[in-house]
């Protein structure tokens, strides 16, 4: 036995039907009006979500000078020996065979994008999505700057996103050079190693000037990962294949872009690799 209730939601569905089937341009009002609100719901939310987004993001300084004091500071900040060796130098005391081994090893594009790679970040999308997990991040050298100086390291896709807009404003307001010489004063090449300065000496032995291709490319190898590789390939010496590809093709780029000559090259691969 049904109860009262029961019965007259029934009743309520067959009316609800019927006003449904005998007036359909009504029915069709009501969706567009329901339709339109979630609509404009959704891009109001939309667009708070965009500003929270944007008021949230930090602040990038226009003056070269203060760019330079941050980056110190960030750097002092992650270092576990305060007294550890650790120097700012201008670009111009910096051997051009390193910044050419660096960048082509890092960003070979560098001097032709605008803060993103967006073929390189295509690319990664679908390594990432083939591999059903984030290992390829696509960075340039500015959106690297822009992480080190501003953001933290998690992978996530707002923190991505974050990347992207300061690396354009870094690009606005600053020019190559100067984005480059943030980044290898602020890099990281090992166990409290930051920048070229502190490398080129711990490391080499000699100041950042007078680093050649062949030191240049061994530092840039320890860049993706530097402390695992620092422990792996300058600790142990243990030239893998993937670092023995990598040296070489670098070194092959260079020679390739006129930078260092085919003798250089030899010379410079049987350094490392022909012993």
């Amino acid at each position: 036995m049904t109860s009262a209730s029961e019965t007259a939601m029934r009743s309520y569905r067959r009316s609800t039907l019927l006003d449904l089937l005998l007036h359909p341009r009504r029915t069709l009002e009501r969706v567009c009006l329901w339709t339109g609100a979630v609509f404009w719901a959704g891009l109001l939310l939309l667009a708070l979500a965009a500003a929270v987004f944007v008021l949230t993001l930090p602040e990038v300084p226009g003056d070269f000078g203060k760019i330079r004091r941050l980056g110190r500071q960030r750097v002092l900040q992650q270092l576990e020996d305060k007294g550890r060796l650790y120097r700012w130098v201008p670009l111009r005391r910096v051997n051009r065979d390193l910044l050419y081994a660096v960048v082509l090893a890092e960003d070979a594009r560098f001097f032709e994008h605008h803060g993103i790679n967006y073929d390189a970040v295509i690319d990664a999308l679908a390594r990432n999505l083939k591999t059903g997990a984030y290992a390829y991040g696509a960075s340039t050298i500015t959106q690297q700057v822009a992480r080190n100086l501003f953001l933290t390291r998690d992978k996530t896709l707002l923190r991505k996103l974050r990347e992207f807009v300061l690396a354009r404003r870094l690009e606005d307001r600053f020019t190559k050079n100067q984005i480059l010489e943030v980044y290898l004063n602020i890099a990281e090449f090992g166990p409290d190693i930051f920048g070229v300065n502190a490398a080129a000496r711990l490391l080499f032995g000699k100041p950042p000037s007078r680093i050649d291709a062949a030191e240049g490319a061994f530092l840039a190898l320890l860049l993706p990962s530097p402390r695992k590789y620092h422990y792996v390939l300058w600790q142990n010496r243990n030239w893998t294949p993937e670092f023995q590809a990598k040296y070489r093709r670098i070194l092959r780029d260079m020679r390739r872009r006129d930078y260092i000559s085919a003798a250089q090259e030899r010379r410079y691969l049987a350094r490392y690799l022909h012993r």
